[in-house]
């Protein structure tokens, strides 16, 4: 079986027409997060979201002692949220990874909770921390030779600035795709893989980039279908015509006038979300099963 970037991008789209069931229990999944993310931070966020408005309606320049209350909701709300969405995305990576590789365990639309989601979850925060990591000492370096240019006579130095910004994007670039197989070769050999993806993708970086770029246009395309769909569908469930002159109202009043369409919202994007979450990633677990030469039952 041969490696081929282009039959690779559309992986996702293949697997969705196979199991149409497996998008409906990742739509499924995403509203259940989301309900469980509201239970959990409602609170927090009506609350913020009123704080920010109030900060809005006094006008002038806030102080540092009127944005800090506001900065610190954020980082509460945040600290929920990382390790709540790198679980999440532990599981759905791990169910669209399975869905290409282990094509006849469809069972819930490829969703489990076992040892795949947490080497999963390990390989995916260990990716998370070294792409950190690097940016902080990368982008510091850069932004002290800045520093420097700003505070000297050296034009010329804008253009070392410059270059290292590129040189910096590249790296990043460079680097996240030759990582890229790190969580389809964990799930394949049930084991934490992180840099065996080096060796999966050496010599094959422009097809890998090819074939990811082709995955985010046809993501993006997704997004602006589901939006033109969601439009009239928001207008028919929800009095928008009611909103008008609500600009003034508290956050409250805002959101019993348009619940409605803010659920329809929530639901068009679920859907959206769960077919570009295969577009993006399912391509991934191709170019490693086809990279490899793994044999499996698509027909299953």
């Amino acid at each position: 079986m041969s490696f081929s970037a282009t039959e690779a991008a559309f992986e996702g789209f293949r697997v969705v027409r196979r199991r149409p069931m497996a998008l409906i229990f990742w739509t499924l999944f995403y509203l259940v997060m989301i309900a469980a993310a509201l239970a959990v931070l409602g609170g927090s966020l009506i609350g913020l979201m009123s704080t920010v408005q109030e900060l809005e309606q006094a006008g002038g320049t806030p102080t540092a002692d009127d944005v800090m209350p506001v900065l610190q909701a954020y980082l509460a709300i945040f600290a929920v949220i990382l390790p709540f969405s790198l679980i999440a995305s532990a599981v759905l990576y791990a169910a669209v990874s399975r869905s290409v590789l282990r094509p006849n365990e469809s069972r819930f639309g490829y969703l489990r909770l076992g040892m795949d989601e947490v080497r999963v979850l390990v390989v995916s925060v260990a990716l998370f921390l070294i792409f950190t990591v690097l940016s902080v000492v990368v982008f510091g370096a850069v932004g002290a030779i800045g520093g420097i240019a700003w505070g000297s006579d050296l034009p010329a130095l804008w253009i070392v600035v410059v270059l290292l910004v590129c040189a910096a994007i590249a790296l990043f670039i460079w680097l996240a795709v030759r990582l890229s197989l790190a969580i389809p070769i964990t799930m394949a050999e049930r084991r934490i893989a992180i840099l065996d993806s080096f060796a999966f993708t050496k010599g094959r970086f422009w097809p890998l980039l090819g074939m990811a770029l082709l995955a985010a246009v046809m993501s993006i395309v997704v997004g602006l279908l589901g939006s033109l769909v969601a439009m009239p569908i928001q207008l028919a469930a929800g009095n928008m015509d009611a909103l008008t002159g609500l600009e003034d109202e508290s956050l409250q009043v805002i959101l019993q006038t348009a619940w409605p369409a803010i659920a329809v919202w929530i639901v068009v994007n679920a859907v959206m979300s769960a077919l570009q979450l295969a577009v993006v990633y399912a391509p991934f677990s191709a170019a490693y099963r086809d990279i490899k030469g793994v044999q499996t039952d698509a027909a299953a």
